[in-house]
């Protein structure tokens, strides 16, 4: 996995991320954005709101991170048609992590209007 792009991440996020097993092998694709990067997620639909964890908050750390499934060979598999199935196991080793260090977690999967599969954030109300 890539740790490069966890810079500017919060430390918390960044210890649930790195201590997830490699069961299933993951790479960190977002960390932090900024304004014109997540203008152009919006642009694109890949974001829907400029109100984005991924953007630095007041102690210049991001808050969220987006993971990608590998392949076998090392690839990025964005698993299109099993979208759940895939990322729904990366979420499951994903949470028991943020469980064991008691670090609530959001997961873009769980969202009901915007599925954001490989989306991961520390909550608003604790992390404002």
């Amino acid at each position: 996995m890539s740790f490069a792009k966890l810079a500017q991440v919060h430390p918390d996020l960044v210890k649930v991320i790195e201590a997830t097993p490699q069961k299933l092998p993951f790479t960190v694709v977002y960390g932090i954005r900024t304004v014109a990067e997540e203008e152009a997620a919006v642009a694109t639909g890949h974001s829907q709101t400029m109100h984005s964890r991924h953007l630095p908050n007041a102690n210049g750390l991001a808050c969220a991170v987006d993971l990608a499934v590998l392949t076998p060979s090392g690839a990025i598999d964005w698993a299109p048609g099993h979208e759940a199935e895939v990322y729904g196991l990366l979420a499951k080793y994903v949470k028991q992590t943020a469980a064991a260090l008691n670090i609530p977690i959001e997961w873009g999967g769980d969202w009901t209007t915007f599925k954001d599969w490989g989306h991961f954030q520390l909550p608003w109300k604790e992390y404002p």
